[in-house]
């Protein structure tokens, strides 16, 4: 068998997602995930995901919920790689037509006081359809991503075609510019101090940043780089957030909040929120496998801001 046939990334969007697009929408989302639950258990991922499950909700993310939680995180993540295909492929009127915004004068309007807007989101649902939401909210913004360019040796050939094309199709429909995580900071202040919003995911855990910050998370802390707080104290930007929140097949639903200022409470509220989400929804978290080395309960760390 050769490396790229033995890749299931190969098989997935070289294979699988093509087949499907000949289907009607909504099937083609509804097989993907049956796909991902009937692989689910024997994912390399499926004892971390259960571990996380039982960490984050102790008694209540039981065996029986750890392996629900196990069959639709797979069944979601199957449908995000759908949505990879169709960003990629599909006409942008029926990506967008995909996704309704909930309190989306929440992000239009700080975006039309022209001083620049950090929207942040999280590793949470369909977040890679956040840029045909601001494609329905008429927005053109700005993204930071991991690199995922020939500067990322510790990713696979196919782990770096499928990332740049992803980020390409985020570039398509945000209108604005693709910033990498080793890219200069600068192009970050420059965007902002050009009015422009930039949309900054808050639990990129992976980064090599040694400034990190202990966060509230539900009853416990997560640990994470502190820049983003840095860039709005350095531009003054103000912030909001927004969650892809699932609502299956291919519908997708913004959910956006206004945040606080100074920058520091500011992140601290946009994370209260996301905990709420994915104590309420936890498949829909997509860093559930890597629980155990992110997040500690409170009284297992150092004190919380």
């Amino acid at each position: 068998m050769t490396a790229r046939a033995a890749d299931p990334l190969w098989w997935r969007y070289r294979v699988g997602n093509p087949a499907l697009a000949a289907l009607p929408v909504a099937w083609q989302y509804r097989c993907a995930e049956r796909w991902g639950r009937w692989r689910a258990h024997g994912a390399p991922d499926a004892g971390a995901i259960r571990q996380g499950a039982v960490a984050l909700l102790g008694a209540a993310g039981g065996s029986d919920r750890g392996a629900a939680i196990v069959r639709r995180y797979h069944g979601l993540q199957s449908r995000i790689r759908l949505d990879d295909h169709r960003m990629a492929h599909a006409a942008m009127p029926a990506v967008v037509a995909q996704v309704e915004v909930q309190d989306a004068k929440v992000i239009a309007r700080k975006a039309a006081e022209g001083r620049g807007l950090i929207i942040l989101t999280a590793h949470y649902g369909r977040l890679g359809m956040i840029g045909p939401a601001m494609r329905r909210l008429g927005l053109s913004s700005a993204f930071l991503s991991a690199t995922v360019d020939e500067r990322a040796t510790a990713l696979s050939p196919m782990q770096r075609w499928v990332g740049y094309r992803n980020g390409q199709s985020l570039q398509r429909f945000a209108g604005g510019q693709w910033i990498m995580a080793d890219d200069p900071a600068t192009r970050l202040r420059a965007v902002l101090r050009r009015g422009e919003p930039l949309i900054v995911v808050i639990d990129a855990f992976s980064s090599r940043s040694p400034q990190r910050d202990a966060f509230r998370f539900g009853p416990g802390t997560l640990s994470i780089p502190t820049g983003v707080v840095r860039l709005a104290q350095a531009t003054g930007a103000p912030m909001a957030l927004a969650l892809l929140h699932d609502l299956g097949d291919e519908r997708v639903q913004m959910r956006c909040w206004d945040l606080a200022q100074p920058p520091q409470q500011a992140v601290q509220q946009a994370f209260d929120a996301v905990a709420q989400a994915v104590w309420a929804e936890p498949w829909q978290w997509w860093l559930l496998p890597h629980v155990p080395a992110l997040w500690r309960p409170l009284g297992a760390d150092a004190a919380t801001p």
